[in-house]
Formats: structure tokens, C-alpha cells, sequence
């Protein structure tokens, strides 16, 4: 297993890893020396960028590893989501998705400058390891649900551009910065008025 740096830069979109489905870990890696390392690193990489979610692949490491927390330091970005527990997802599996989907603001470190409002399942449940290396399950709705989701996509290869099904959803992050300055309804009447950190049931 590589021995991440201590400072490793944030993959932009474009890079060949970032595309990759990353590839499961076993018990005895997660014991590591190395990986233990790497994940210090890796949370150290999302608290510095003021990240609320990071996948292992953002900073060069070709596992199936992300860690997620919302906190003041880092609220900035998405300013009306709710405080998020920090916590690391090993080897995460979906066991349940809903049928319900809500949309959202994502933006991501690795496609900087860019927003966009996309549709998602409003809940979903994982399985999968935490840094010891003991199996956890857990539930998450709303916009716990939604940072899951997308952390996950970036084990799969996936970057939330790929979800949009329609250009004028994107936008740059600039835009979204004076969003009480839009023509009405533009994009759509619900992305018109749904701030960052917060869900809407409509299109």
C-alpha cells in the first residue's frame, strides 16, 4: 500500500483516477501502520481544503475509503446543512436506497469553480467499516443522506457533473453566491430558492 504524503494535493477533474472504481480493503490493511497514516492524512486533507466530505482517490489513494463531518469550521460551503459527526466509511456498500429522491446544490474540491442541481434518493443505507476496522451499518436522511451519495460516486468513478441530465443546471459557484440577485425562477422556481445546505422535493 503507498505511504500518502503529509500535504497531498486535491485531484482535479480531468485526472485518470478520479474515474477508477477503487478497489476494496481488507481487515489486516486497515490495521496497518500505513493506513492509519493515510487516513490522518486524509482527514487532515478535508478539514484544510474545508471540505464536508472526502473520497480516498481525491488525494491519490486507490481505495474504497471517504470521510464525511460537517462542523463550524468547515460550514461555510454549505451554510443551512446540519452539523455532521466526523466519521470514516471503509469498504461502504449501499444495502438500501429509497424511492424518494430530493435535489441539492453539490459543488466538490475536485471540480472547483462549478455547481449544480441534481437529483438524488433522499435516504439511503450503508454498511461497511470504520477506522478499527469494525463493521458499522447506519441509516441517513436528508443531507447526511446527500453527502453520502456523493462520496460514494467518487468510489465508482464518478463525479457529479456525470449526474446532471441538463446544462443550464450548471452553474458557476460564483453565481451561487448571489443567489437573491436571479431572474425569477431561473434555474427552476425550487433551485431558484434552495440555498446551499438545503433539500427540495421538486425539480
Amino acid at each position: 500500500m503507498a505511504r500518502l504524503p503529509d500535504n497531498p494535493d486535491v485531484l482535479i477533474m480531468g485526472h485518470p483516477l478520479l474515474f477508477k472504481s477503487q478497489r476494496q480493503v481488507t481487515i489486516d490493511e486497515i490495521h496497518s501502520e500505513e493506513f492509519q497514516h493515510n487516513l490522518e492524512v486524509m482527514k487532515q486533507s478535508q478539514f484544510d481544503s474545508i471540505g464536508i466530505g472526502l473520497a480516498a482517490p481525491q488525494i491519490g489513494w486507490e481505495v474504497r475509503v471517504m470521510s464525511i463531518g460537517i462542523s463550524k469550521e468547515n460550514h461555510a460551503r454549505y451554510p443551512k446543512a446540519p452539523y455532521i459527526p466526523f466519521c470514516y466509511w471503509i469498504n461502504p456498500q449501499v444495502i438500501e436506497v429509497s424511492k424518494e429522491t430530493n435535489w441539492t446544490w453539490e459543488g466538490c474540491l475536485s471540480v472547483p469553480g462549478v455547481r449544480a442541481w441534481i437529483e438524488r434518493p433522499a435516504a439511503i443505507t450503508l454498511a461497511g467499516y470504520d477506522e478499527h476496522g469494525q463493521r458499522k451499518e447506519e441509516s441517513f436522511e436528508g443531507f447526511p443522506a446527500r453527502v453520502m451519495q456523493h462520496e460514494l460516486d467518487h468510489l465508482n468513478g464518478y463525479l457529479f457533473p456525470m449526474r446532471v441530465d441538463d446544462k443550464s443546471l450548471i452553474i458557476p459557484h460564483e453565481a451561487i453566491l448571489h443567489q437573491e440577485q436571479w431572474a425569477e425562477n431561473w434555474p427552476t422556481e425550487s433551485a431558484r430558492n434552495t440555498e446551499r445546505g438545503q433539500l427540495s422535493a421538486n425539480r
